[in-house]
């Protein structure tokens, strides 16, 4: 039987062209190096290496064991990594990439409370925008994604979760001129900016014309595109703009009277938390506990942004 340190042990002597600096390499006397070079040709029936030359070459036999071994090796070495990441949950690493709503609604929380069971872990947090979650994962660089959903383009190689889904409300500073408006609807949001985070919150549907669209000649209204949610709070607090969010949210702002929800339902609008993965990669176990606890943290989260959005709403 072929044994995967004789494949490397070959690969070396092709590397080095010679046993002596092969058998350096590999940490092992130069006899037994060729023992094992010897021992491959003889369990494959052929000569893998010319030895006549002042370099050791491959034949063409081992030009194709070599080609095929290196293949053999990565993905062995891949296996390796991939078992000693799932087997090192307490003191391994973790890497995840966080959207930035739902970095707020519940990442932070949960990794404060995967971080306080597991203090040995080393994690690698980053945010961004759906686009930069997923190219994280694609990219190897996050084992796990949390992100609002709804934009994302379907991708065969990624996975993805649901994990709770909220509705939203429209926010403006206290004082803000649509609060006096009679009758308020929809278009008269289209007279003021609209801060947004990471993008337009599906603006076409959110600010229809009044033929469901804009009219001939119309424009869209601005829209600011922010980093993170407490940006587009410190900016609507300060201006006439308006913003939309999950009402669970803005909570302590409203009960400071810094913010005030507008009396407009949005009904097709709403966050889509899910988590998002490579369909090709087990999560490690940390990886896991830290979505089981963003999955009892949506538990909670979700019973207080309905209860809210219903007080606010009546």
């Amino acid at each position: 039987m072929v044994k995967l340190r004789q494949l490397a042990h070959a690969q070396a002597l092709s590397r080095h062209g010679n046993f002596r600096r092969a058998a350096e390499a590999v940490h092992l006397s130069q006899p037994a190096l060729s023992r094992s070079i010897r021992s491959l040709e003889e369990t494959l029936g052929v000569v893998l290496f010319d030895r006549e030359g002042p370099e050791v070459t491959p034949t063409a036999y081992g030009v194709a064991v070599l080609r095929r071994s290196a293949t053999l090796l990565s993905e062995s070495h891949e296996l390796e990594r991939e078992i000693a990441r799932l087997k090192g949950s307490d003191s391994g690493t973790l890497a995840v990439a966080l959207g930035a709503d739902a970095a707020e609604f519940y990442g932070h929380r949960a990794l404060g409370e995967l971080f306080r069971r597991q203090p040995q872990l080393a994690c690698k947090v980053r945010q961004g925008p759906l686009s930069f979650v997923t190219d994280a994962l694609l990219e190897r660089t996050a084992d796990v994604g949390l992100a609002e959903i709804s934009a994302l383009t379907p991708d065969e190689r990624l996975q993805v979760e649901l994990v709770g889904r909220h509705e939203v409300v429209a926010y403006c500073r206290r004082g803000h001129p649509l609060l006096a408006r009679p009758n308020l609807s929809l278009e008269h949001l289209r007279d003021y900016p609209q801060i947004a985070v990471h993008g337009p919150f599906r603006i076409p549907t959110c600010l229809p014309g009044p033929q469901g669209g804009l009219g001939d000649g119309e424009t869209p209204p601005p829209v600011t595109e922010v980093e993170d949610p407490a940006m587009a709070r410190a900016i609507v607090a300060a201006s006439d703009a308006w913003s939309v969010t999950a009402p669970v949210l803005i909570a302590p702002a409203l009960q400071r009277g810094d913010l005030a929800v507008l009396p407009i339902r949005l009904p097709h609008l709403r966050l889509d938390f899910g988590f998002i993965s490579l369909k090709s990669l087990q999560l490690s176990s940390a990886a896991d506990k830290c979505l089981g606890l963003v999955r009892q943290i949506e538990n909670e989260m979700s019973l207080r942004n309905r209860t809210l959005f219903s007080e606010l709403m009546s």
